[in-house]
């Protein structure tokens, strides 16, 4: 599970990249000179996403000290 979080959050990271900066080999524009709204709103759900990863990492390490005392 925490695979597919960090996956999740690797891969908005790859596309808030392109979208603020583009690909020039591609030829793909930076959409947020256009789009601004857009680009706050991905970039305020990778934050999210980071927090995600994050607070699963802890919930792990909870669960770890909780069994080992057992």
């Amino acid at each position: 599970m925490l695979g597919l979080v960090t996956a999740s959050a690797s891969a908005a990271t790859s596309i808030v990249y392109i979208a603020h900066n583009g690909n020039t080999g591609a030829n793909w524009f930076a959409i947020c000179l256009q789009y601004n709204n857009f680009c706050e709103r991905i970039s305020g759900s990778l934050i999210g996403s980071y927090i995600a990863a994050a607070l699963f990492i802890i919930l792990i390490m909870l669960s770890v000290v909780a069994i080992s005392r057992n």
